[in-house]
């Protein structure tokens, strides 16, 4: 059985989280997300973002420069880093999309604990793998699975 995918938000990059968060949030009449910090191996990631009704429009920035959304605002300026994909199942997931030839930057999916999903929903686990841009026409996707 085909694992079930659905849009869960899209997520752009951006050199100030406050600033692009206040302008989307007035044009939108949206509602802006705490920022939250992730410290990862070599870099750090800061996200947060805004609500437009039920959609999130995430917002990351990287202040260290050399993770991967530090490279893209280098190469490319603020805009869409990825399509954040919510599953049922990402083991299928990964299946699948390996058998229609799409490649992953990680097979192995990264697992965050204790995750929080917006809304006052804080999930147990966020597991994610990441969609090389190459096999999907220039878009990275983030192939997700929620953990309750």
């Amino acid at each position: 059985m085909a694992p079930e995918f659905s849009i869960h938000e899209i997520t752009i990059a951006v050199n100030d989280i406050e600033e692009a968060a206040k302008t989307i949030a007035a044009a939108f009449n949206g509602t802006i997300d705490e920022i939250q910090h992730f410290p990862q191996d070599g870099f750090e990631l800061h996200m947060g973002g805004v609500w437009i009704g039920d959609f999130h429009i995430a917002m990351v920035h990287d202040p260290s420069g050399v993770g991967p959304v530090g490279r893209f605002l280098a190469k490319r300026g603020p805009g869409i880093f990825e399509v954040n994909v919510r599953t049922d199942a990402l083991p299928d997931a990964v299946e699948h999309l390996k058998s229609v030839g799409v490649k992953l930057v990680n097979e192995e999916p990264l697992v965050l604990p204790n995750y929080d999903a917006g809304h006052g929903n804080v999930l147990s686990e966020l597991r994610i793998s990441f969609v090389n841009p190459s096999t999907t026409h220039g878009t990275m996707f983030e192939v997700a699975e929620w953990v309750e």
